[in-house]
């Protein structure tokens, strides 16, 4: 990994259900990058604003699953901030001296991982027979990747 060279661009920004309808994404937008990238912010607010409804949805399942009740993790976790970002991977000319993304571990409670058509994404698995290695998730177009992170593990 010490070797090769993150090849990427992102953009990551803030975002917290307390404004509800996405304007401190909009506001960041023009902000940072001028007022022709409004549009770009009304997009993205909303889209966070799906995606944390979405999570909460998810914490309730999760609740639900683990015999703690619906609402446990839904009252911890609401109004809670998030963040979103935006990789792109653009073409390398030379692919097998650079990485998108290094190896890591998700520092938050919940990741949802929008796919596309690029493979690379991989788990670690550590809970079996068989484990402590890395285990490549072919992609699945348009599907939702969703990963608990460790920080949840420790609550």
């Amino acid at each position: 990994f010490a070797s090769k060279l993150p090849w990427k661009e992102t953009l990551s920004f803030r975002y917290s259900d307390d404004q509800g309808d996405g304007d401190v994404v909009v506001d960041y937008f023009v902000d940072k990058l001028g007022d022709a990238y409004r549009h770009h912010g009304e997009v993205y607010g909303r889209y966070c604003s799906e995606m944390s409804r979405l999570s909460l949805e998810l914490m309730e399942v999760l609740g639900e699953s683990l015999g703690v009740g619906r609402r446990h993790f839904r009252r911890f976790f609401q109004g809670n901030g998030s963040i979103m970002r935006l990789n792109y991977y653009p073409p390398c000319q030379r692919p097998y001296d650079t990485l998108g993304t290094g190896p890591h571990c998700d520092p938050t409670s919940l990741t949802i991982l929008h796919q596309d058509d690029v493979g690379g994404l991989q788990v670690f698995d550590g809970t079996g027979p068989g484990t402590g290695r890395w285990r490549s998730i072919r992609p699945h177009p348009g599907a939702f990747v969703v990963n608990i992170g460790d920080t949840f593990m420790a609550l």
